[in-house]
């Protein structure tokens, strides 16, 4: 079950991968990798999500994490914006962005699943205004767009959990498996450039080889080597259009050895080669 968008903008080229559109309301369960800010344009709408109803007024902002089970009712008069973020490649969001252990909570289902924010709480303006800047640069996509949807989508997420609108669970306590991951990719973040291997995770963190694996694919989704992987390729990308470096000198101090496994590897992953990315960025 996808999210269903009306007069939705293109995918910008932003690490949060945005799109914004209106709502489609219906009786349908839905279920979606996004994260979703959402904006009442008009009427009233209510939502049932983890076995809590909340009415939705006029004006109210609410937000959505990725992968909960969600149906709106009473929407006949409604109508909804949102702007939604694609967390599938939680590597590239929060590589040098959001902090990963929001991003896990994010994604995992470690932290609460809806909240919203009404006109008359403190944090109601900035997030207002930041959600019209927001769409606003997608919708245009003026010169540098991007750097005022970062700035905007930063500030929404501060408010949101520095002001407990979305608390992030305690990972200690549900699971061990959860401390173990947390563990193991601390190190492979501060080490991935350095030709970080599944052995020398393994005798760093004092986990088997065996269940480093299965944490990637059980809580991930993603094998040892692909995270590794996506991790050195979206710190090339940003070097390739923050700095000037040679592609064989990016290449290198993103872990790869090989400039002809990085040029393959990248154009796997990006869909173009490294002078070509650079050049369209």
């Amino acid at each position: 079950m996808g999210l269903e968008l009306l007069h939705s903008t293109s995918a910008s080229n932003s690490v949060f991968r945005v799109v914004c559109g209106e709502m489609v309301l219906n009786e349908k369960q839905n279920l979606h990798s996004e994260a979703v800010f959402g904006f009442v344009r008009s009427g009233q709408t209510g939502i049932s999500i983890d076995d809590e109803t909340v009415v939705l007024n006029e004006n109210d902002i609410f937000f959505i994490a990725p992968n909960r089970k969600y149906r709106f009712y009473d929407f006949e008069d409604a109508s909804v914006d949102i702007i939604s973020l694609n967390f599938s490649n939680a590597t590239a969001v929060s590589q040098d962005y959001i902090p990963q252990s929001i991003i896990r909570a994010l994604v995992n289902g470690n932290c609460s699943s809806f909240s919203k924010v009404t006109p008359s709480e403190n944090s109601y303006a900035f997030m207002r205004e930041a959600f019209a800047d927001v769409k606003r640069a997608e919708t245009e996509k003026p010169n540098y767009f991007q750097l005022q949807v970062y700035s905007k989508m930063y500030g929404m997420f501060y408010e949101l959990f520095s002001n407990k609108y979305v608390k992030i669970l305690d990972v200690e306590m549900r699971s061990k498996k959860y401390r173990a991951l947390l563990r193991v990719t601390h190190y492979v973040d501060e080490h991935y450039s350095d030709g970080v291997s599944l052995e020398e995770v393994a005798e760093a963190t004092g986990i088997s080889r065996y269940y480093v694996s299965h944490l990637f694919k059980e809580l991930m989704g993603n094998t040892f080597v692909g995270y590794v992987n996506e991790l050195r390729l979206n710190h090339a990308a940003m070097l390739l259009v923050t700095t000037d470096s040679p592609i064989i000198e990016i290449a290198s101090k993103s872990g790869f050895n090989n400039l002809s496994n990085f040029n393959r590897a990248f154009k796997m992953y990006f869909g173009k080669t490294p002078s070509a990315y650079r050049k369209g960025n």
